[in-house]
């Protein structure tokens, strides 16, 4: 009878250590689950800041960026993917969660996620994966900027030596220009854009539609010239 009692001690804890060892890998991989996405975002900033460019998955699979050898392998479902590289959204990784299971709520918990946030639909008790996903934010203004703009359709040249009319291009570090068809040009600071100041190339640059688009009481420089101040109804008046 003691030998029986023994054994089923012994097949109770050897079960027990082989529950506990595979729930600390599983949350082991959760931990890295949310590790690559944070590092998804990070780098799409990055891209973004770089390259002017909306990028998929595999433009940041490169050692500029997350590495040549970043895995999308996931143990808990899909491989890693956007769900919608426009619209900041990671596709939701686990397949089949279960509401209130340790591994959905470590995964959607914020303690680990500085850019990226869970967002889940539920049908009954079960995560519909289709209809969830991670979105992540841009941290800076000038990504924010730039990636509306990209989003709007525009274009934006990696440098301003090439010009090409109706298209934006990096000037510097902290600006970017726009061209119309005579290449007079509008300078726009990155952080800014639309809502800050800005200078433009002559005072034909004045008569642009683009000007329409700054806020009441923004200051207009005539590149090594006069200083402008747009009004109601459009109006550009020059400042003494």
């Amino acid at each position: 009878m003691g030998r029986l009692i023994l054994f089923v001690c012994l097949c109770t804890s050897f079960l027990f250590s082989n529950d506990r060892y595979a729930k600390q890998r599983n949350v082991l991989a959760v931990n890295d689950l949310i590790k690559a996405e944070e590092n998804i975002a990070y780098f799409y900033e990055k891209y973004l800041l770089s390259e002017f460019k909306i990028p998929s998955l595999n433009d940041l699979i490169d050692d500029k960026y997350l590495g040549s050898n970043f895995s999308v392998k996931n143990k808990f479902g899909d491989e890693i993917a956007f769900k919608s590289t426009t619209n900041l959204k990671i596709k939701f990784a686990t397949i089949k969660a279960k509401k209130s299971t340790y591994i959905l709520d470590l995964y959607k918990r914020d303690l680990h996620r500085n850019r990226t946030t869970v967002y889940t639909v539920f049908d009954g008790d079960y995560v519909e994966a289709n209809n969830s996903f991670v979105s992540f934010l841009l941290k800076s203004k000038e990504a924010e900027n730039i990636h509306a703009l990209l989003k709007s359709g525009a274009t934006i040249k990696k440098d301003c030596d090439t010009l090409v009319a109706q298209t934006y291009c990096n000037y510097n570090p902290n600006t970017l220009r726009w061209h119309d068809s005579s290449f007079n040009w509008i300078e726009y600071s990155k952080s800014d854009f639309e809502t800050g100041n800005v200078t433009v190339k002559n005072s034909a640059a004045l008569l642009s539609s683009k000007l329409d688009s700054l806020p009441v009481g923004t200051y207009i420089f005539i590149e090594n010239g006069s200083k402008y101040i747009k009004l109601l109804d459009n109006i550009i008046r020059k400042v003494n």
